[in-house]
């Protein structure tokens, strides 16, 4: 998806993002066994979402991804596979309601009784310090779930190839984060 400047990114004809027309017939149709890793995921996160705990939040499969400043953008390009060769953009963009959620908890891969306990860990908006508590550990990675419609402003920054942080961290598919576009303001109250 490419961002211009006074861009309203909506929902589509279906009720779903761009992210969330990428999963939503493989997790409403293909068996559990037989999706990807990244279909497993996005399923049992919506199935999850579902409880009255989580009510509030929107879903994945209608949100806009973005992070809560230019150097945690950095950080989720550093993470994009295949890594981007050219310059990116970072926007600002405006958005009524948002969360900023631990993507980490999403990447651990377990088995499913853990992966379902992570999955309510990010719902729940936990910071994963110190976690897992055996195996690889790594910064927090927040991401900005956000309602759509969003709004997109201005470019505030470039990121070059090369440019992101030198974190050693574990890459994500490109699906999870296929647009970087950053600085949010709360346009409404959460109330």
């Amino acid at each position: 998806m490419r961002l211009i400047e006074g861009q309203s990114i909506e929902l589509d004809s279906r009720g779903l993002s761009r992210f969330g027309s990428a999963y939503w017939d493989a997790i409403q149709t293909v068996p559990f066994e037989k999706m990807s890793d990244a279909e497993q995921r996005e399923y049992l996160l919506e199935t999850i979402k579902k409880e009255p705990a989580f009510s509030a939040y929107t879903s994945r499969m209608q949100a806009f991804f973005g992070a809560n400043s230019i150097d945690d953008s950095r950080r989720f390009v550093e993470t994009i596979i295949p890594r981007p060769h050219h310059r990116i953009p970072v926007f600002e963009v405006f958005s009524s309601m948002f969360w900023t959620l631990d993507m980490n908890w999403l990447d651990y891969v377990t088995d499913h009784g853990t992966r379902a306990h992570n999955s309510r860990e990010y719902w729940y908006a936990a910071i994963s310090n110190h976690n897992p508590e055996v195996g690889e550990r790594r910064p927090p990675l927040l991401e900005v779930l956000m309602q759509l419609p969003v709004q997109v402003g201005k470019i505030v920054a470039w990121i070059e190839p090369g440019e992101a942080s030198s974190m050693d961290e574990k890459p994500v598919t490109a699906t999870q984060n296929p647009v970087v576009a950053l600085r949010l303001e709360q346009t409404h109250s959460r109330d």
